[in-house]
């Protein structure tokens, strides 16, 4: 998976500081809402009035990029550190004053503008950091996957958030705030960063065990991000032009972004599951993460299918899937440091009983329901996490699997 032991960056602990706040205050505060815990008045109010914008923007960009882009990248890379650490400060700092601004003042604007520059930066970065590395490479290099997706995903943000920008630059001369229907129209590049960034590390997870096919992964990670990035951008762009070929002419370009994405996501778990299918597939912690992100995507291709949307709320889900599947892969095998087994377990299923109920279709007790559970969730990991920060003792290799613990648990009651 990595050539060298992943170090903790002091600006990636801010970048997983500001996701896990956002989603705190954005799903958290939903989640409690929910569960009746919390009234929806005053502040608080504001907070559930942004939470998909800080569900998408400040946890999905800051985590599976920026986060995972520093703390992990260098590592893959054989590198100390990205190659312009205060560059990526900035761009931290941007998106920190962002989301302030965003919750704190009625500078709507100014907030998400800010956030594009930081977006940018961050994506800059990583870009530059993947390049110098083939620079210094005496050979040629081979990147792993958890490498491809990040650098697909920074370009995508590299060719969409100037055009985001630029969109919402119209609203200040006029002194508008953006409305959340304007800001929903980039939900289709976050997701296409979700799924390929989100991909890369679920293909990461079962890397040392499993023989991917790397030249196909690449090439079905590259199409989607290519056709989507366009396709959107000109949406955008030339709003109004009429459709030159006879596919578009069918389909507007919404609905072909995410056909695109659609139809990547399914070759890309059609990949993960033939691989993984050949070779005895050792459970991990995660390892179940990433199997949760496959359902939940999985979930989103019928849905689409079936009615015609669906693949963005499955894709948003399953970016918390995939962030935790890539911090319990750093923290582990990446840090090589030891993490509570039985609460990183506990934590995976209280996040997906409470996702079950979450499903709009059931009664309203399960909403409520899965606020609670979603608070047990999340409960659960600061406790795994905080344990493992706080005695910050090595772990060896056989920890990490839980078949491995298991067998153990069951020779000790043999022989008892």
């Amino acid at each position: 998976m990595v050539q060298r032991t992943a170090s903790v960056d002091k600006i990636a602990v801010f970048y997983f500081f500001l996701a896990a706040c956002a989603a705190l205050a954005g799903g958290g505060v939903s989640s409690l809402q929910l569960a009746g815990m919390l009234p929806v008045s005053g502040f608080l109010n504001v907070l559930e009035h942004y939470h998909a914008v800080l569900m998408l923007f400040f946890v999905v960009v800051p985590a599976l990029v920026g986060g995972f882009g520093t703390a992990w990248l260098p590592a893959a890379l054989e590198q100390k550190q990205v190659v312009t650490p205060r560059l990526n400060g900035v761009a931290c700092l941007c998106m920190v004053a962002a989301g302030l601004m965003l919750v704190g003042t009625s500078w709507t604007v100014a907030a998400m503008i800010t956030w594009c520059a930081g977006a940018l930066l961050s994506a800059m970065v990583l870009l530059a950091t993947i390049f110098d590395s083939c620079a210094d490479a005496s050979g040629s290099r081979r990147f792993t996957p958890f490498v491809w997706g990040q650098m697909l995903a920074s370009v995508v943000l590299l060719f969409t958030v100037p055009v985001l920008a630029a969109t919402l630059s119209h609203y200040v001369p006029e002194g508008q705030n953006v409305s959340l229907s304007a800001l929903a129209g980039f939900a289709a590049p976050l997701s296409v960063v979700i799924l390929l960034s989100g991909f890369g590390i679920v293909f990461e997870a079962v890397a040392r065990t499993v023989s991917l096919p790397l030249r196909s992964v690449v090439i079905v990670m590259a199409g989607t991000a290519m056709f989507s990035t366009v396709l959107w951008v000109r949406s955008v762009l030339f709003p109004g032009q009429a459709y030159v070929s006879a596919l578009t002419h069918l389909l507007p370009f919404s609905d072909m972004v995410l056909n695109i994405a659609t139809l990547g996501s399914i070759l890309l778990a059609g990949l993960w599951i033939v691989a993984a299918w050949r070779v005895r597939l050792e459970l991990k912690v995660p390892v179940l993460w990433g199997l949760g992100f496959l359902l939940l995507v999985g979930a989103g291709w019928v849905s689409q299918f079936m009615q015609g949307e669906g693949l963005h709320p499955a894709l948003q889900a399953g970016a918390l899937y995939a962030v935790f599947c890539g911090i319990y892969l750093w923290r582990g095998e990446g840090c090589q440091r030891w993490y509570p087994r039985s609460l990183a377990v506990m934590h995976f299923v209280t996040m997906s009983v409470a996702m079950a109920l979450a499903v709009p279709a059931f009664f309203a007790a399960s909403q409520l329901w899965s606020g609670v559970f979603f608070t047990l969730s999340a409960l659960c990991f600061l406790a795994c996490m905080g344990l493992s920060f706080v005695r910050n003792r090595p772990a060896d290799e056989s920890s990490f699997f839980l078949t491995s613990a298991f067998s153990k648990k069951a020779e000790a009651v043999i022989h008892e």
